[in-house]
């Protein structure tokens, strides 16, 4: 009886690992960042990073190496998605032009969470290192 509930334990176990790394397939992230005079639209997946630092301009892409993948997938452990929408800004620079408007989206299982504006550079502490994980990512490919 104990070796048939240890390999039934195996199986449940198992199939809850693999279900975690198909679920990171359907991931994507989104930062932007805009004001009168800058553009910035970075989008991440696993399978690539696409930037856009113009307005009507065709995108940078390249493929999302399995590094920057898993560091972004570390960074995003500590968020809370669900509260996304309801983190507050730690400055208002965006408000009178002296930062640009910046947002966070992020799209899990189809469902789309996204973050109250705050100043690009000064995100809310709850998601600053996805952020900052996001924007380096994002300088390597330009």
């Amino acid at each position: 009886m104990r070796i048939l509930i240890f390999l039934l334990s195996l199986v449940v176990f198992d199939k809850g690992c693999s279900e975690s790394k198909t679920n990171q397939d359907n991931i994507s992230i989104e930062y932007s960042a805009l004001s009168r005079g800058s553009y910035k639209l970075i989008t991440v997946d696993k399978k690539a990073i696409s930037v856009i630092n113009q307005r009507g301009a065709e995108p940078t892409i390249k493929a999302c190496s399995e590094n920057n993948w898993n560091n972004l997938m570390d960074a995003l452990k500590t968020v809370d998605i669900e509260n996304l929408p309801n983190l507050k800004a730690p400055s208002e620079k965006r408000l009178f032009d002296g930062a640009a408007i910046a947002n966070l989206t992020i799209t899990y299982n189809g469902n789309t969470y996204k973050s109250s504006s705050f100043d690009h550079g000064n995100p809310p502490k709850e998601i600053q290192t996805v952020v900052k994980e996001i924007l380096s990512i994002s300088e390597n490919i330009e």
